[in-house]
Order: C-alpha cells, then structure tokens, then sequence
C-alpha cells in the first residue's frame, strides 16, 4: 500500500494539471487522538499535492520538537468530496527512545516494522447541522498482539460538531473513542489499555487578520478519560501557500 502511495506521489504531476500546497505550523506540543505525542516546541510542515478541483491529495508530512526528542515523518494519500473523505497516511515516529522499531525507514516486515498504515474515513454533514463523524482503523504495522502473529486493527470513532461561529470565531467540541477490532490476548489497543472514550476536546479557532497576512490560531484542551489525564494545546499557522 506503501509503494503505492508513493507511486502516486511520482504521476500525480504528471498526468493532471496539479497545484501544490505547503503550509508551517508551531504548537506548544503534538496530540492526536487522545495521546500526547511530543511536548516542548513543535514544528510541523505539509506539502501537498492536489487536482484543480481539489478533490484528490497526496503529500509529506513532518514533525520535529526543538530539543529534536521527536521525529516523525509521513506519507498519505486522499479523496474528498461533498463532505466525504477517505484517506491512507504511512506514519513512521522516529523519536528516541522508541520501544520499538525506529532505525530502519524502509522496513515493512509486519513482524519488526516500526511504521503504521491508518485508513481514515470521515462525513461531514451538509446544510444546517454540519456534524462530522469519523472511523480509521490500523491496517498494518506496529499495532500487533502480544505474540506478534497478527494485527489487532486498533480503530477509532469519532465525531465532532461547531457548537459556535461567529465574527472570526469558531468552537468545536469532539469525542472518540477506540477498541481492537481482533484481541489479541488483552483488552489493550494502538491507544490505550482498554477500549473506551480515549478524548473528548474543546477547539477554539480564530484568524487574526495582520495586514495582509491572515493567521490561523487555535486552542485545543483534550481529556483522555481513559488514560485520566488532560492537555492543552496551543498552535498558529506560520507558513500557507
């Protein structure tokens, strides 16, 4: 699947009038789904790679903190439309330290791969109630059971919805959750130890307006019930072309 998504990355340009994107954020740390992923400064830059009418993607993303304790490097393919989108994202974090595979870019031996492929699929509602809601699952990588046979198909729901947009300003709240669609011996998943809500956030946006430059801004506080622990995010679009 991989290769795959590279392969695109290569006759994408090619064989449609394409348009390129690159934007730059900074965050007061990472969090995805539920989990922190790297504190202290964090840089995160996205190139991509659309049609003209946007609807199909593919790109690079990457992320490092300033005291270079992570480092995580992306490949990942999409198609939207209507509200819908499907997406695949090859994720490999080489931060140090890892308790698992992460010297060897190119492995994709299911049993010592220190990378994983998450398929995303997601609907956001038109009209009135613009509620989204989304499911991935874990389709390869390090998301194995405790023998290491087989994957356990971590996935994770979700759904989100803007309780407020007004003059600049928009709030979001969200929730999801995640279980193994295969156990492998134990209740634990990619996410966490036992399947269950794994976050529930509140987003405040806003787009400070300095001249002609327009800047994106957000607040994310996240609690993982789960996990009994909360964060607070803050992050600003440096960088959009």
């Amino acid at each position: 699947m991989s290769k795959t998504i590279l392969l695109l990355c290569l006759l994408l340009p090619i064989s449609i009038h394409a348009q390129v994107h690159f934007n730059t954020d900074i965050q007061n740390m990472h969090l995805w789904r539920g989990i922190q992923v790297a504190n202290g400064l964090v840089v995160i830059s996205n190139i991509s790679i659309t049609d003209v009418k946007s609807h199909f993607k593919i790109g690079l993303w990457g992320g490092t903190n300033t005291a270079g304790t992570y480092k995580e490097f992306n490949y990942y393919a999409s198609y939207s439309h209507n509200g819908f989108s499907l997406s695949f994202c090859d994720t490999y974090n080489f931060s140090d330290g890892a308790a698992y595979n992460n010297k060897e870019f190119f492995n994709y031996s299911a049993h010592e791969t220190g990378r994983f492929l998450d398929a995303l699929a997601s609907y956001r509602f038109q009209g009135k109630y613009p509620l989204l809601i989304s499911w991935s699952t874990i389709l390869f990588g390090r998301d194995r059971n405790i023998s290491n046979t087989s994957n356990k198909y971590s996935s994770y729901y979700y759904a989100e919805y803007p309780v407020y947009k007004k003059d600049n300003w928009r709030v979001d709240l969200g929730i999801g959750g995640a279980f193994a669609l295969k156990e492998g011996g134990d209740n634990a998943h990619f996410y966490g130890k036992h399947p269950g809500i794994i976050e529930v956030n509140l987003k405040i946006s806003r787009n400070i307006i300095l001249g002609n430059y327009t800047i994106p801004v957000s607040i994310l506080s996240m609690w993982n019930p789960e996990e009994n622990r909360a964060n607070f995010q803050v992050a600003l679009t440096l960088v959009s072309l």
